[in-house]
C-alpha cells in the first residue's frame, strides 16, 4: 500500500497532461500511487495516461461528473494514508510530496497541509508573484481566518485519509467552491499547517473552471451564509469580516448584472446589500462610481 494517493481528474486535458504527470514521476518521494480518473475525455488523454504505466491506476467514468463528484469517485479508489490533488493542467515541484509527508508524519494532530504556489500562463511561463505573495499564510486552528478568505490553493494540499473519513469528502452540490467547503470542514475540527516554500505551479488559462466567477461568487455567498448560521458563536469581529466580504461579492455581481442589462438579478443583489447594511456602507463610493459608468452610455468602460 502506497503512502500517498495522488488524485488526478482529467477531462480533455491532453495539451498539458504530460507536464502534470511528469511532475509526479519526478518527485523525490517515490512511495505514491496515481489515481487517474478520466472524466469521459474525448481527446487522447487516455492514451497519454496509459502510456505511463505503474504506479498510475487508470479509471474511466461512465458519464461526465462535476469536478467534486469526479474527485470523490477517484478518492474511493485510493489506498494511501495521505491524499494529494493535482489537476491535469497544474504542475508540482519535485520536493512537494517529500516535504508534506515529512510534515504530516511528524505532527499527527494535523488534518491538512498546504503551501503557496507559483502562477504560470498557458505556455508555462511564470506570471509575476506567487499566488499568496500578498497574503499571510496561517497555521494552527485557522477556521476563523479561513472563513474570511480561502487562502488554500488546491494543487498544494495534502490531507490525511482518516480526516476525510471523519469530515466527509467533497460536497457535489458545489461546482466551484467544493474545495473551499472541504477546507472549512477540516479546519473546524483539525489544525492545519504549511510549508514555507511554494510547492506547485498553478496554471491560469481560458479553460480554467475558476474563470466562471459568477457561479463562484454565488456559491461562496451560499457557503459562507451556511457557516455563519452554523457557527453562532463566531467572534463578532470575524463575523463582521465575513459579512463585509459578502457585501463585496454582492456588489460585484450587482454591477455585473447592471452592465449586462439583467435588471431583475441586479435588483436582487441590491436587496442583499440592503440586508447587509451596515457592512455595505464603505462600498457606497465604489459602487456609485462604477454604477455611474455602467448607466452612462458615454462612459461604458470599467
Amino acid at each position: 500500500m502506497s503512502v500517498v494517493s495522488v488524485i488526478m481528474n482529467c477531462h480533455n486535458c491532453a495539451k498539458y497532461l504530460c507536464e502534470a504527470l511528469d511532475s509526479v514521476y519526478q518527485q523525490a518521494f517515490k512511495d505514491y500511487e496515481i489515481i487517474f480518473w478520466d472524466n469521459v475525455s474525448t481527446d487522447n488523454s487516455a492514451e497519454i495516461a496509459l502510456s505511463y504505466g505503474e504506479p498510475l491506476r487508470y479509471f474511466r467514468g461512465r458519464e461526465f461528473l462535476p469536478l467534486g463528484a469526479a474527485r470523490n469517485a477517484a478518492i474511493e479508489k485510493a489506498r494511501g494514508r495521505y491524499i494529494a490533488f493535482l489537476d491535469c493542467d497544474d504542475i508540482w515541484l519535485p520536493e512537494k510530496l517529500e516535504e508534506q509527508v515529512k510534515l504530516l508524519d511528524s505532527h499527527e494532530e494535523l488534518g491538512l497541509v498546504y503551501s503557496d504556489c507559483h502562477l504560470i500562463d498557458e505556455n508555462g511561463n511564470l506570471e509575476g508573484d506567487t499566488l499568496l505573495s500578498s497574503s499571510k499564510l496561517f497555521r494552527g486552528n485557522v477556521f476563523d481566518k479561513l472563513i474570511k478568505n480561502d487562502f488554500i490553493p488546491m494543487p498544494t494540499v495534502m490531507i490525511r485519509r482518516k480526516t476525510l473519513g471523519e469530515v466527509g469528502i467533497f460536497n457535489p452540490k458545489y461546482e466551484i467552491v467544493e474545495d473551499y467547503d472541504l477546507w472549512l470542514r477540516i479546519a473546524e475540527h483539525y489544525p492545519i499547517d504549511f510549508t514555507e516554500e511554494p510547492l506547485a505551479k498553478y496554471r491560469i488559462h481560458s479553460g480554467s473552471v475558476s474563470k466562471n466567477w459568477e457561479l463562484a461568487i454565488n456559491e461562496e455567498f451560499q457557503l459562507t451564509e451556511y457557516w455563519l448560521e452554523k457557527k453562532a458563536n463566531l467572534e463578532r469581529g470575524f463575523r463582521g469580516k465575513v459579512k463585509q466580504r459578502q457585501a463585496i461579492l454582492n456588489a460585484s455581481l450587482m454591477l455585473y448584472y447592471f452592465r449586462n442589462g439583467e435588471k431583475r438579478k441586479a435588483i436582487s443583489k441590491s436587496m442583499n446589500l440592503i440586508r447587509l447594511f451596515p457592512y455595505s456602507l464603505e462600498l457606497v463610493p465604489m459602487v456609485t462610481a462604477k454604477l455611474g459608468r455602467v448607466l452612462n452610455p458615454r462612459r461604458n468602460r470599467w
